[in-house]
């Protein structure tokens, strides 16, 4: 009795667990998500607001080349965004930043000199030493709620780091764009 008790136990749980595995589906191919809150209501969101950008997916391996990156980038989070560092072969650092949930506008930008510039076709911020000398960084949207950062900082060479920022950005505006 004990051994049929514990079976259905197992049995239980085992049907417990597949439903709520095949309650969370994932998003559609279509780039929308809908979901339902306790209330009952059911929500919608739009490919713009439910696509995450992976930092580190946003530079092809011929672009990490062309940056003078070494190896894969190593993911972090920063103030709760998702970071990708590069180490960039000059004996620098490269990060891309995905500011998910912040426009360009929204980013507390009053560290270094704020100056606009644009990725392509659209208006951005360039930071000359963002971070101190040395670094710079470029931000960009990447839709009207959210943005990317490019950090690059150098070894005592913010116009170097400048010019890589901007090409960087360049690059990732270009794979955003493709995807």
């Amino acid at each position: 009795m004990l051994k049929s008790l514990s079976n259905a136990v197992t049995v239980g749980a085992l049907a417990l667990l597949a439903l709520g595995v095949a309650g969370c589906e994932p998003p559609r191919s279509n780039g929308t998500a809908s979901g339902s809150r306790e209330s009952g209501e059911s929500t919608t969101t739009t490919s713009a607001e439910a696509v995450a950008i992976d930092p580190c997916q946003t530079l092809k391996p011929a672009d990490s080349a062309r940056l003078g990156l070494e190896g894969a980038g190593l993911a972090k989070r920063i103030a709760g965004a998702p970071v990708c560092d590069f180490k960039v072969s000059a004996g620098g650092i490269m990060s891309v930043v995905a500011h998910n949930d912040k426009a360009v506008d929204e980013l507390n930008l009053t560290d270094g000199q704020v100056e606009a510039t644009s990725v392509g076709s659209v208006a951005a911020k360039l930071i000359r030493e963002a971070l101190g000398p040395g670094g710079c960084a470029v931000v960009f949207p990447s839709s009207p709620r959210t943005s990317i950062q490019i950090n690059v900082s150098l070894p005592r060479d913010t116009e170097t780091a400048c010019q890589a920022a901007q090409q960087a950005a360049s690059l990732v505006a270009a794979n955003l764009r493709n995807n």
